[in-house]
């Protein structure tokens, strides 16, 4: 065995061990022992901690439904969430996706302080330390999206969470809330942007193309169009294009191929109580969005028995969902940009681009919205990013600026529960975590 495997399985079995009771009993680093630039390449290629998103985001989402006796088969907090409980853990209960994402960091962190010795060495070395850097700004958005409050509440600057930005794990660390914690990852991603490759040579990795798309997804999150539309650009400028999906196949269980053109970056969210679910259907209000002349209908959906509607859309091929960053979502990005900075024909202009290769008759679609303008933007993201792992976020910042209709309702066990206050859109941390983080 080379010392590459040997190194990886060090690393990998010593996560298997402690998946569980990471941060619960603090690692120690002694025993991880990589220090060449072969060695941070092993440790930034375990796609499967590292490509591998929040479940939480997509439960929470109103993407989709399911039944009362499914509810009642899912984890208590996965029960909770679907309901929009603000507090889905119980105060000594861990959070898997919060250790999910602070494992990421930890990884991140290792690499990033072995790599400071390497610097020196060859321009691999900075091509790792952007990987690195893209890594943890990736897992400290979706842990800001999940337990922060949005820029625009009340408690922007109260609720703060911990990071660590060392893998030094007996060292305290820092509480952030979202304004702090989005800079850092902005400036983390600044920095990426030039270390990274053009285009990377596995969708697992990073490279310029995705920072300035992961860029993209936050300034439009942050409510910095300009910024977003730039990075946007600079994606769709790269030459990368779109399916078509007239050419896809809507009989195939799975029309889509794994690492298609449009994937920019490969993430997966995968659960088989819910994303592999026969029970998983899609929300019925947004089904009916979808016209006869939309190939996504018939390419993202198909009928149970019963006739509800299963996804079988993932650009990963099979039930799991491809939560990773594709191109049509970073156009959506750009369009959305443009229109909210009133440029309208510029907004437009990015939008056909997508239309073309999602309408069977693109005249008709044309002939039916004449006058496209932000709120076509957002009906076609809605309706393109199903089950992207997205909505969740989208949802969140739609609310914040009054954009989003509520209350939202979902019935189990013949009683309507409501997402209807602010308070609901970011998770109460567990105490635990608190605890054992704190600074």
């Amino acid at each position: 065995m080379n010392k590459r495997a040997s190194i990886f399985l060090i690393i990998i079995g010593f996560f298997s061990v402690s998946c569980e009771g990471f941060l619960e009993e603090k690692p120690v680093k002694s025993i991880l022992v990589p220090s060449t630039v072969e060695d941070i390449r092993a440790i930034l290629d375990n796609y499967t901690t590292l490509n591998s998103n929040s479940l939480a985001s997509f439960i929470l989402s109103d993407d989709w439904v399911t039944s009362s006796a499914n509810w009642e088969a899912l984890n208590p907090w996965e029960q909770n969430a679907y309901l929009w409980h603000k507090e889905i853990f119980q105060p000594q209960e861990r959070s898997v996706d919060y250790n999910r994402l602070h494992r990421k960091i930890f990884f991140a962190n290792n690499c990033l302080d072995i790599l400071e010795g390497l610097e020196n060495q060859s321009t691999h070395v900075a091509q790792l330390k952007g990987e690195a850097l893209f890594v943890r700004s990736l897992a400290m958005i979706q842990l800001g999206q999940l337990f922060l409050p949005h820029f625009e509440s009340s408690e922007a600057e109260i609720i703060k969470i911990p990071i660590r930005f060392s893998a030094v794990v007996t060292g305290p660390s820092q509480l952030m809330g979202i304004n702090g914690l989005f800079q850092r990852a902005e400036q983390d991603l600044l920095e990426a942007r030039n270390l990274l490759p053009e285009k990377a040579a596995f969708p697992n990795r990073p490279d310029k193309r995705s920072a300035a798309a992961l860029l993209s997804n936050v300034y439009l999150y942050w409510g910095k169009y300009d910024l977003a539309l730039t990075m946007s650009l600079e994606v769709l400028d790269a030459g990368i294009g779109l399916m078509d999906y007239k050419k896809l196949n809507p009989l195939s269980p799975y029309p889509f191929k794994l690492f298609n053109e449009e994937t920019l970056y490969y993430g997966v969210t995968s659960s088989f109580s819910v994303t592999a679910s026969s029970a998983t259907w899609i929300n019925p209000d947004l089904i009916k969005r979808y016209s006869t002349n939309d190939l996504r209908r018939s390419l993202y959906f198909n009928k149970d028995a019963a006739g509800n509607f299963l996804y079988k859309g993932s650009y990963l091929g099979d039930f799991n969902l491809f939560s990773g960053i594709g191109i049509s979502e970073v156009l959506l990005n750009g369009a959305e940009s443009a229109f909210r900075l009133g440029r309208a024909t510029e907004g437009q202009s990015i939008l056909i681009k997508l239309i073309k290769n999602r309408y069977g008759d693109v005249n008709q679609w044309i002939e039916e919205n004449k006058s496209p303008d932000l709120n076509t933007v957002l009906e076609e993201r809605r309706k393109e990013l199903v089950f992207r792992g997205s909505r969740w976020s989208d949802m969140k910042r739609l609310a914040a600026i009054g954009e989003l209709k509520l209350p939202l309702i979902r019935k189990i066990r013949g009683s309507d529960f409501f997402l209807e206050r602010m308070d609901q859109f970011s998770l109460k941390l567990p105490e635990i975590e608190l605890a054992l983080n704190n600074p």
